[in-house]
């Protein structure tokens, strides 16, 4: 958080970016500025904060359901981290070793990993990247585009605005860019048919639904957090035995958007955390990032390394054996979920 004399400083330039988002936001819905419509559903899931608030567990759980459900569905990201900006079209079923994070970035490459049938467009113009996928699969196209990180784009028009805040940092100190972490003033939050409440497993205060609301009174709030779902070894990516690591001094380390999110998630698993380490997100490690972790290790006592699925695959080197890395797969539990799944489907049926 800024202190408050740079805060100052930065109030005209965030009172500037307020007003630009605003404008660009009405420019949209006046049809000043041209969005598209597809031959196909588009739920949108996104959130008013720049860092982490869980959108891509979000949109894994979402596809797997909507797929339960029948539905055909693809996936269009920005695919933040990639080195080559070319648009790619890829799917799980190919050669899943030569999806890097250099090519498509670490999250889309997680996706393809979870849902190998699910076609997913990587690239900023994400109009284009469905257009293609249409044309790529015109004999079965997709019933459902789910749109990773799409609040703010609004070239595409959406069916529903599936919007996230993260309870435990719901509004990025209350001030956009660049005195905040805000990507919109909170009366963005008017165009959000549902939001979702992230991290909620110790439960939502009170101050935050009330925020919600007053931007917001008509969309349904439903709450979810992340669960640990496995641990595995990162080297051999076999089955970690559990009732031995969580008794085992352990550093855990990563880089994504809400480490704090990660420290707590192990906690309440019951392991014994005797230090933390965090990174930028999307960060790529190297051999001196894991000798700096062996060394804060060392420091801490700690006789095992931590880290999420996601820093597994921005691994660029072999994770060290000794202390032994591990890497430990979350899944979303949604609170109260066929309620959840009928208001998606509601909603997407309302659309027309």
């Amino acid at each position: 958080m800024w202190p408050r004399w740079v805060r100052w400083l930065l109030w005209p330039l965030e009172q500037f970016y307020a007003l630009a988002m605003r404008l660009r936001a009405a420019a949209y819905r006046r049809g000043w500025v041209k969005s598209h419509r597809l031959p196909a559903k588009v739920l949108s899931v996104g959130n008013l904060t720049v860092g982490g608030t869980g959108k891509t567990p979000v949109v894994l759980h979402l596809a797997r359901r909507l797929q339960e459900r029948g539905l055909h569905v693809a996936i269009l990201t920005r695919g933040y981290g990639r080195r080559d900006e070319t648009p790619l079209v890829v799917n799980g079923q190919g050669e899943v070793s030569r999806y890097t994070p250099e090519l498509m970035g670490d999250e889309p490459v997680l996706l393809t990993r979870h849902l190998p049938e699910v076609t997913v467009g990587i690239g900023a113009d994400r109009v284009a990247l469905a257009q293609q996928i249409l044309k790529m699969e015109a004999e079965h196209p997709p019933d459902v585009f789910l749109l990773d990180d799409g609040f703010q784009h609004l070239r595409l028009q959406r069916d529903l605005d599936l919007v996230l805040i993260d309870v435990t940092d719901p509004f990025g100190e209350g001030a956009v860019l660049p005195a905040g972490r805000l990507r919109e003033p909170l009366g963005a939050l008017a165009r959000a048919d549902m939001v979702l409440l992230t991290r909620a497993a110790n439960g939502v205060p009170r101050e935050v639904e009330e925020t919600i609301r007053r931007a917001n009174p008509r969309a349904p709030l439903f709450r979810a957090s992340t669960h640990l779902a496995g641990v595995f070894e990162a080297g051999t990516h076999k089955t970690a035995n559990l009732f031995v690591l969580k008794q085992t001094p352990a550093l855990a380390f990563c880089g994504i958007g809400n480490p704090e999110a990660f420290w707590d998630d192990l906690r309440r698993a019951g392991f014994n955390l005797a230090g933390t380490l965090a990174f930028p997100d999307h960060h790529r490690y190297v051999i001196e990032d894991f000798r700096h972790i062996i060394r804060r290790a060392d420091r801490a006592g700690a006789r095992a390394l931590l880290a999420t699925e996601k820093d597994l695959i921005n691994m660029t080197v072999v994770p060290p054996s000794l202390p032994p890395t591990f890497y430990c797969r979350m899944e979303l539990v949604v609170e109260d979920e066929p309620a959840f799944l009928a208001a998606v489907e509601e909603r997407l049926r309302a659309a027309g």
